[in-house]
């Protein structure tokens, strides 16, 4: 997707990037928290889909279920080339593992050839929510002319609430603000050697958790909390481009620092446990009363309890990451192409979970924290991995490639309990270290024939795998504190059709093979999460995309359909139930599908004008496994439907834009667990925005 149709579809974060790639689907799994997958891979743990800023991949936090695919990074689409989706296994081409799919991000870089100027500004306005507004900036400089350029970029968004307490009495409670900069330094000494030097800095908040009740008005909280959250990301690299005749090498040194505070609602986990046998032995034995749950040991441990409610999870969390990779490959003129590389990966984080009381009038959390608990997380991830990748044009219109990878990674984590949860029991958590190592092997290989006319034929298999890792949680047997890697293959075969009159046709048919499906389990009181291995699942999919133009119009429909369900029967103590071979996979609709038109009119010397409309839409899907979960749900089929018009002329350029323009509720996923009962993500409402920007 390049920058303008982000621009002209006001595509202005990651997430609403679903909206134009039906194969990409978004889980909101809390506050500015998205888990991406591609084609039904969805799981817990590693990230499925690689995320990358340019040259680097960047990995969110584990949290205290050691999941970091459970955030993604969420930048604003500022200043933007390009967004690409590869789908299906990366791994022999780049050099951090990707299973499901890559998403880079690619920016604009700075230009040594001219100056350059951009400022952009927007007023939104939300149906029944908070006013949004906007400011971006953007200035290219020559500062050595064809050989040294700096680019700045900056930006700053207010994304208006929508979701009001009752409870607490306050409105819009989820609205979020976003900071951004950029600063890139490009230095070209001669043709052939190129060094960029980067610099990235965002930061996001967010007032209020952002989920509603669905029985209440899926736009109105009932939290007896403020949960507000914020994370800050801060990314430095430098990468050398250097093209010594027929090769081309690419070296890429880079390190990032993302620290989040979460806050979470714990007050319905903690009054779950008023009934707890095992709670009150062990509230006896820390009140110096006994180790019996007798009548008044179990009225003295609740009225306790009431004392500790509300109740709120507050997470700092830290990640530091340092990255090398470097590439060498050919200059693409013979009948070889080959690209052979290395990478290395260095990342710790941690995250302090602290179960603290909150003020019950005011919902926010009692500073300095009174804590019920306090856990101490950390991690260590060290891996390694070389890749190659190779293709031969055989003849015929054929081109065979193979590829293979081999990696190896080492993970270290450990914990501690200096405050012992008495409610929910983490101080049944050993202090102890834990180390998982694997090494291993993934393998590609595709054959191409392109026709007349532009026709091109895929016949592809590739294979990826995700790191395993180690559970810190209470009550867990030693073979549940490990979770093992798991591995898919792919086995694809796509057409793609140019077609006259700037039409065209693209289809692909696929079948996944994915074992030792890392995924989410609960402990028995449903106050803890961590991982675990499931069989193995199998995802047959068919997607398409077909484009072309009509009196004028550009028209553009893609779906992807995808079977998505259990090759055996799953673990008993997942999340989402016990799961029987056959059964659908959580959370993943069977089908998503978009579909565009626009057109533009020549509105007098150097002027234009663009209609556009854009639609997407999903399948319903359930949350859990098994009818008889008490905590299944059913998400229903959601649709969105955007209008647009923007005017240019010269360097000026409006855009008014309606999003949801039938302020439907579409929701994004409704939920239930020990936390909360019918809790639903959905769409903003209705939100008109006008967008004002000059480029020079």
């Amino acid at each position: 997707m390049s920058g303008a149709t982000l621009a002209q579809t006001r595509t202005v974060e990651r997430r609403a990037l679903v909206r134009l790639l039906p194969a990409l689907t978004a889980t909101t799994t809390g506050p500015m928290q998205q888990r991406l997958s591609v084609r039904g891979v969805l799981g817990t743990g590693e990230g499925t889909v690689g995320i990358y800023f340019g040259e680097i991949p960047v990995t969110a936090p584990s949290g205290t279920g050691f999941d970091p695919g459970g955030m993604s990074p969420d930048i604003d689409l500022i200043d933007i080339e390009r967004v690409e989706l590869l789908k299906g296994p990366q791994g022999t081409l780049y050099g951090a593992s990707s299973m499901g799919g890559t998403l880079r991000t690619i920016f604009r870089q700075p230009d040594a050839d001219r100056w350059a100027a951009e400022v952009g500004t927007e007023i939104g306005a939300t149906t029944g929510g908070g006013p949004g507004a906007a400011l971006s900036a953007m200035v290219n400089v020559p500062l050595v002319r064809e050989r040294l350029a700096l680019r700045v970029v900056a930006g700053r968004r207010r994304i208006g609430g929508a979701i009001d307490n009752a409870r607490l009495g306050y409105r819009d409670g989820d609205t979020a603000d976003r900071d951004s900069a950029r600063v890139a330094l490009a230095w070209t000494p001669d043709d052939r050697l190129r060094i960029d030097l980067s610099a990235l800095v965002q930061e996001n908040r967010i007032a209020d958790g952002g989920v509603g009740v669905l029985d209440d008005g899926p736009r109105r909280a009932d939290l007896p909390v403020r949960v507000p959250s914020s994370e800050r990301l801060r990314l430095v690299s430098g990468t050398l481009r250097w093209a010594p005749g027929a090769l081309r090498l690419t070296a890429t040194l880079s390190h990032y620092d993302w620290r989040t505070v979460r806050q979470i609602d714990f007050t319905n986990v903690l009054a779950r446990q008023r009934g707890s046998e095992a709670a009150c032995r062990r509230y006896g034995v820390a009140a110096g009363l006994g180790a019996s749950c007798t009548d008044a040991v179990r009225a003295s441990y609740r009225a306790w309890l009431e004392t500790r409610l509300p109740a709120v999870l507050f997470q700092p969390m830290a990640l530091r990451s340092s990255i090398a990779e470097v590439r060498l490959s050919d200059d693409g003129n013979g009948p070889w192409r080959w690209t052979v590389g290395a990478f290395a990966e260095r990342r710790s984080d941690r995250a302090d979970s602290n179960t603290a009381r909150a003020d019950a009038a005011t919902g926010a959390l009692i500073l300095p924290l009174d804590l019920t608990g306090q856990r101490l997380l950390d991690m260590r991830l060290d891996q390694q991995a070389v890749y190659a990748e190779g293709s031969r044009v055989l003849g015929g219109g054929f081109t065979a490639t193979l590829g293979a990878r081999a990696y190896r990674y080492v993970r270290v984590a450990g914990g501690s309990v200096p405050v012992p949860n008495i409610v929910t029991g983490t101080g049944l958590v050993e202090e102890a270290r834990y180390r998982t190592t694997a090494t291993g092997r993934n393998l590609k290989a595709a054959l191409d024939w392109r026709g007349g006319g532009g026709l091109l034929v895929r016949l592809i298999a590739s294979e990826g795998f995700r790191p395993g890792g180690v559970n810190i949680t209470p009550e867990l047997t030693p073979d549940e504190r490990v979770f093992r890697a798991d591995h898919l293959w792919n086995y694809e075969l796509g057409v793609k059709l140019p077609l006259p009159a700037a039409s065209s046709v693209e289809a692909s048919a696929f079948h996944i093979d994915w074992s030792d499906t890392i995924f989410v389990a609960s402990s028995a009181n449903g106050a803890f999460l961590y991982n675990t291995n499931l069989s193995s699942v199998d995802i047959d999919g068919v997607e398409g995309r077909v484009a072309t133009a009509l009196a004028g119009w550009r028209l553009a429909v893609a779906a992807t359909w995808l079977s998505a369900r259990l090759a055996a029967d799953a673990m008993p103590n997942t999340m989402e139930g016990t799961g029987r071979r056959g059964d659908r996979l959580p959370l993943v609709p069977a089908l998503t599908w978009v579909a565009s038109a626009d057109r533009r009119w020549r509105a007098g010397p150097g002027a234009s004008v663009t209609l556009g409309a854009l639609a997407s839409g999903s399948s319903g899907f359930f949350s859990a496994f098994g009818a008889d979960n008490p905590f299944r749900e059913r998400t229903p089929a959601r649709m969105l439907l955007d209008l647009y018009a923007s005017y240019q002329r010269g360097g000026w350029s409006i855009r008014l834009g309606v999003d949801n323009v039938a302020d439907a509720l579409a929701p994004s996923r409704v939920f239930s667990s020990a936390f909360g009962e019918r809790q639903v993500y959905s769409a903003r409402p209705r939100t008109t925005t006008l967008t004002i920007g000059w480029a020079l």
